[in-house]
C-alpha cells in the first residue's frame, strides 16, 4: 500500500507511462473476517484454502487456533479479530483460510494463515479509490492502518506484528 501513497506524493517525473501505472495501482484482495474486512496486496496472500481442523497448542493465547497443515509445512492459524482485539467470529464449513506471506524472510515464521468468513474478493487499489481513515479513540493491535476503498471499510493488518507475537510464542 506504501507504494500507492509513496508515488502520488513523490511526482512521477523521468518514469514511462507503463512505470507510473505500476505504481498507481495495488492489486489487491478484500479478505472478510467476521465484522471486519481486511486488506491485502495480492503478493502478500500465498493462497486461499478451504478450512481444516488445526493441530491445538497447549496453553496458547486464545487467538492462536492452532497449527495448520499446509504443503507439507505447519504453519500458525490464527483469528485476526482476537489478536486484534476485536469480536470473535465462529467457525463454520464455509470458513476459509488465507495463507499470508511474512514480510521479513524469517525462516521460524515464513506464513501466517488467517481465518476468514467467505470468499476473498479481487480488487485494483489506485489511489483515487482509498482514503486512510483516523484510528479510532482506541487503537487495536496488529492493525496498520484503517481505510476507506470505493465506500468499504476496512483495515490493513500489520504483518510484522503477527510475526513476532507468533514467534514470541515458540
Amino acid at each position: 500500500m506504501s507504494d500507492v501513497t509513496d508515488m502520488t506524493k513523490s511526482g512521477n517525473t523521468g518514469m514511462t507511462a507503463a512505470q507510473r501505472k505500476h505504481f498507481e495501482t495495488v492489486h489487491s484482495l478484500l479478505l472478510p473476517i467476521n465484522k471486519e474486512i481486511l486488506l491485502l496486496p495480492n503478493a502478500s496472500v500465498a493462497e486461499v484454502v478451504a478450512y481444516s481442523e488445526p493441530e491445538k497448542i497447549n496453553d496458547a493465547p486464545e487467538w492462536l487456533l492452532g497449527m495448520l497443515n499446509w504443503r507439507d509445512r505447519r504453519i500458525p492459524l490464527i483469528a485476526f479479530e482476537v489478536i486484534s482485539e476485536g469480536e470473535p467470529g465462529s467457525i463454520h464449513k464455509n470458513c476459509r483460510v488465507a495463507v499470508l506471506n511474512t514480510l521479513n524472510g524469517n525462516s521460524k515464521v515464513p506464513y501466517v494463515a488467517v481465518l476468514m468468513q467467505g470468499l476473498p474478493s479481487l480488487q485494483v487499489v489506485r489511489p483515487s479509490s482509498i482514503q486512510f481513515t483516523d484510528k479510532p479513540s482506541n487503537p487495536r493491535q496488529s492493525i496498520k492502518a484503517y481505510v476507506n476503498l470505493n465506500g468499504v471499510a476496512a483495515v490493513i493488518p500489520d504483518i510484522d506484528d503477527l510475526e513476532t507475537r507468533i514467534q514470541n510464542i515458540h
